[in-house]
């Protein structure tokens, strides 16, 4: 799986998105080894869902960072024009 990113929004993830994101450490890496030790499948199976896992873990991660810094540039540009109580 390519994730795919403009690359201002790629270099921003790589520096500063994945770092927070390894910060977290919310990634349930030792939960997920005791489940997939409870499946009755091979070990090559086992690994093959554990990488996919943590793929699908990581795109959504930088899939959120990108709209939540797509949502803040948005909001922080004036020339955007915004609904306003009158």
């Amino acid at each position: 799986m390519v994730m795919i990113m403009a690359p201002t929004i790629r270099r921003l993830f790589e520096t500063y998105g994945e770092s927070v994101l390894n910060d977290l450490g919310n990634f349930p890496h030792e939960e997920l080894v005791v489940l997939l030790n409870a499946l009755p499948i091979g070990e090559h199976r086992r690994i093959q869902l554990y990488d996919q896992i943590s793929l699908y873990h990581y795109q959504w991660s930088a899939d959120a960072f990108t709209v939540g810094l797509h949502l803040g540039l948005t909001l922080s540009n004036n020339n955007i024009r915004r609904p306003r109580p009158e």
